[in-house]
């Protein structure tokens, strides 16, 4: 009889061999990762940056398209606000919605404006009663510099330069203005903006007349969008077939008036887009000025460090290089 194990219980299982790894193998496995890395990182590299680009282009659209959505729900201007970066007013990385105010005609119910021409020029003076336009806490006029005012309610357009006290009248302020349309109003013509407006003795002016103030537009209450990291928008390269036959810098990029002082922003102002409630594009503000459109506005969207720095070109020289 031959001894054995019962028939119940296992064999006892026997070890097997324990293999290692060697230092030399796990020399080669990291060099072979790491040759793998080197060659797919060049790569990757371009079709991330086209990623953020795509990302960026996907993200300015939809602001432009909330806009023109927002002008048609309202029945106002609604448009985009391209903000400049201060240290590089061509380029743009944060957009924001504005709205474009209520024309302003006064603080009272029926506030006068008295208009006169200096001379045979394009510039006119208004002047306005502190006490009909003057904010009652602040005691300051609610309007800025490249803002518009109309008169009874013809729509022809003046485009305000400055405004100041009136030197002849404590109760009064005059706007310093230009003639923004072919279109202009026959008013009286003084030789001497200090000659004191009527109903001064020798007094030269109109007849008081209505007016309407139309406003920059204003932020509205949504949160500025930010392009991704390393996308910027270039408003030297942006703007219309029209803008881009008028030579470098493009109509967007600031005038630089003193090319000595580089870091200093002389229009800082943000490029508009304003829709209208119709849904199309009605005017582009930029450098205190209002344009009306007529033709698609481009956008350029690109890489950050490809852009060329022209914040200190004069108009009419030459721009830097593209990358």
């Amino acid at each position: 009889m031959t001894r054995g194990w019962p028939k119940t219980m296992p064999p006892p299982l026997q070890r097997s061999a324990r293999h290692g790894v060697t230092l030399l193998e796990v020399l080669v496995v990291v060099t072979i990762m790491l040759i793998l890395l080197a060659v797919m990182v060049p790569r990757l590299r371009p079709m991330m940056e086209q990623r953020r680009i795509r990302e960026a282009s996907r993200i300015v659209s939809g602001v432009f398209y909330a806009a023109r959505s927002r002008a048609m729900e309202t029945g106002r201007p609604v448009g985009v606000a391209l903000e400049r970066l201060p240290s590089q007013p061509e380029a743009c990385i944060t957009l924001k919605i504005v709205e474009e105010p209520p024309p302003y005609a006064g603080d009272i119910l029926g506030a006068k404006a008295r208009v006169r021409r200096l001379g045979s020029s394009s510039l006119y003076q208004v002047q306005l009663n502190v006490t009909d336009v003057a904010s009652m806490l602040t005691q300051t006029l609610p309007v800025t510099v490249g803002d518009f005012i109309t008169f009874e309610s013809q729509g022809v357009r003046y485009r305000i330069l400055r405004f100041d006290p009136d030197p002849n009248d404590s109760t009064a302020v005059v706007l310093l203005v230009e003639l923004a349309d072919v279109a202009e109003t026959p008013w009286p013509e003084t030789p001497d903006a200090r000659v004191p407006f009527p109903p001064a003795p020798n007094g030269i002016g109109s007849r008081p007349v209505s007016f309407q103030i139309h406003r920059r537009p204003e932020p509205s209450g949504a949160m500025p969008v930010r392009l991704p990291s390393g996308t910027v928008i270039d408003l030297a390269s942006s703007g219309t077939d029209s803008m881009a036959l008028q030579g470098s810098p493009s109509a967007f990029v600031p005038v630089d008036h003193d090319p000595s002082t580089t870091d200093v922003i002389e229009d800082p102002t943000p490029v508009i887009i304003l829709f209208s409630p119709e849904g199309r594009v009605a005017r582009v503000i930029y450098e205190q000025n209002q344009a009306a459109v007529t033709e698609p506005v481009y956008f350029l969207i690109g890489r950050w460090e490809r852009m060329p720095a022209v914040a200190s070109t004069p108009r009419g020289q030459p721009l830097a290089e593209d990358n």
